[in-house]
């Protein structure tokens, strides 16, 4: 069974960083960087369909039996008011890309099933509950994603521009 995992939105794309929504599938060019504007204290983090991981817990995904993902660079900043305000929670130093890269019909472990929306096995979301992910929204993968009011709103707003 597949769950669909969302974890904590601790900040976002950092600056100069070469990324281009036109070029489709491929909309990075080289590093990921991160920009942290805030933390909750959760070993796994996402913005705009990216997600990084702390070091230990990209050590226990190595070492697992876990497929359908890799793990990247990524190099992490912080904005200026994470320092004034988050600076005493000691965001770790070491942090990893992870790369979703399986497929249902493989069963793999992380799959992606929308470009934002990462998808984890049992087996997957057993290991993540070992670290801290308090803040993430775990959800079965086969009941439709809360969708807030406001994105419901931004939503038919899109819609009725793209019937125009």
């Amino acid at each position: 069974m597949y769950h669909r995992f969302e974890p904590e939105v601790a900040g976002g794309l950092g600056p100069g960083i070469d990324y281009d929504p036109r070029r489709g599938a491929e909309p990075l060019v080289g590093p990921l960087h991160y920009e942290f504007a805030g933390w909750l204290g959760d070993d796994i983090v996402t913005t705009s369909g990216y997600w990084i991981v702390t070091g230990r817990l990209a050590d226990a995904l190595r070492e697992s039996p876990l497929t359908g993902y890799e793990l990247g660079e990524v190099v992490v900043t912080t904005e200026e008011q994470f320092d004034m305000f988050y600076s005493h929670l000691g965001l770790p130093r070491d942090w990893e890309r992870l790369i979703p890269t399986g497929t249902e019909e493989g069963g793999d472990d992380f799959v992606l099933e929308t470009v934002v929306d990462l998808l984890v096995s049992d087996a997957a979301l057993e290991l993540l509950r070992r670290f801290h992910i308090d803040d993430a929204d775990i959800s079965p993968a086969d009941e439709e994603p809360e969708v807030s009011e406001v994105m419901r709103k931004f939503l038919d707003l899109q819609r009725a521009k793209g019937e125009q």
